[in-house]
């Protein structure tokens, strides 16, 4: 069944045509083989022709179901006036099910169309019990009613169904894009916590060796023993710095311990970057401006990471449907990002409980380039991130 359905789904068209196909087999086999009995007419070209028509309408009952339902009805309702022998009714079991099943978000107008389509099939079946001429049976009203709409409610159930799996599968999705920030960013604070420490070492350790050499310097020549202790201290002051220094930078290293040797990020790797978002449900278009300047490592790496954390936020808060813009214009002076988009905006911060960290790690990477930063939400909808980064003034070789 797995293999069956697997080649159903790649092959929809051709599925599409042969149940028009089987339709009109099957119907038109009907019309010839089933006798004529009670006030039934003979079987003219125009069964055929209402056959056919309303048979057609499966090929469209997924991609238009419901411009095919009213049309089949027509058809079928047609061919219940001119009162041919057999019967069209199972291409519309079909229809009232796939209108319900692929009619699309808006519920309101599916059921618009299919109680409609029901009311009109249910009345001419109402009127063929009651006039006399005919022949209908009052319990054809009621396997009509059931039966069309056990197909419609088979649809719409199938239907709830699917909106269920596809809400649950964003759900997953989005977890799990929330833990993997919230495991990078607790790796990124405890790697910063250790840099601090390591710059508060060997930023005191060298600060004690400038002075203690210049004190050195200022009596090498009359007091040499002197002197040589205080070379003595400058070499342990090295050493324990030096050793400082690699239990930190070990601590830093990535497992298996072997250090992390993958390059920085940069404007390079944004492709990448809309790659990973768009597969996280979020439809963004990244758009550079100006001709494209060489940076300092820092200051480049510093607005990917604002333009991913930007991105980051609008997964995890703008909700769905959404669409993201991020804009990087090289100015003269300032290199300025732009990242906007229509989600829940300021609602997000109402509907999600989020740490706050992404804003203020953009906004500590920024200041840290002299730079200015502004968040919120848009006054259209939606939210907004913008940066500057003042460029650094270029000097003559």
């Amino acid at each position: 069944m797995a293999a069956i359905r697997e080649w159903m789904a790649g092959h929809r068209r051709a599925v599409d045509v042969a149940i028009v196909l089987f339709f009109i087999a099957g119907d038109s086999l009907a019309v010839t083989l089933v006798p004529v009995s009670g006030s039934e007419t003979e079987t003219t070209w125009l069964a055929y022709v209402l056959i056919v028509g309303a048979s057609l309408m499966a090929y469209w009952r997924r991609s238009n179901p419901l411009l095919a339902l009213p049309i089949a009805t027509l058809f079928v309702v047609s061919y219940w006036v001119a009162d041919f022998s057999g019967s069209t009714d199972p291409i519309l079991w079909l229809l009232f099910y796939s209108a319900t099943r692929h009619g699309g978000p808006n519920r309101r107008q599916v059921w618009q169309v299919v109680g409609a389509c029901f009311v009109v099939i249910i009345s001419v079946a109402t009127i063929g019990v009651v006039v006399p001429t005919e022949d209908l049976p009052a319990l054809a009203i009621v396997g009509i009613f059931v039966i069309h709409g056990t197909a419609a409610a088979i649809g719409e159930a199938l239907y709830q169904r699917s909106q269920y799996v596809a809400e649950l599968e964003q759900r997953t999705m989005m977890l799990e894009a929330d833990l993997e920030n919230k495991s990078a960013l607790a790796a990124v604070e405890e790697r910063t916590r250790i840099a601090r420490e390591m710059h508060d070492i060997i930023a005191h350790g060298m600060s004690t060796v400038v002075v203690q050499a210049q004190a050195g310097q200022s009596v090498v020549d009359s007091n040499p023993a002197q002197a040589r202790q205080v070379f003595n201290t400058i070499e342990h002051i090295g050493r324990d710095s030096v050793d400082e220094m690699r239990r930190m930078l070990g601590v830093l290293r990535s497992g298996g311990g072997e250090p992390d040797l993958q390059p920085q990020p940069t404007f390079d790797d944004l492709a990448a970057l809309s790659s990973h978002v768009e597969a996280a449900g979020v439809d963004v278009d990244i758009v550079v401006e100006g001709d494209r300047k060489p940076l300092p490592p820092g200051l480049e790496l510093t607005g990917y990471r604002v333009v991913q954390e930007a991105l980051t936020n609008v997964i995890r808060h703008a909700g769905r449907p959404v669409t993201a813009e991020a804009r990087i214009a090289y100015r003269d002076d300032a290199l300025d990002i732009a990242v906007n988009d229509d989600g829940l905006g300021a609602a997000a911060s109402q509907q999600t409980a989020g740490t706050g960290h992404g804003l203020l790690g953009m906004r500590e990477r920024v200041e840290i380039y002299n730079g200015s930063f502004a968040s919120g939400p848009r006054s259209g909808g939606g939210y907004q991130v913008r940066v500057s980064l003042p460029m650094p003034t270029p000097v003559a070789p």
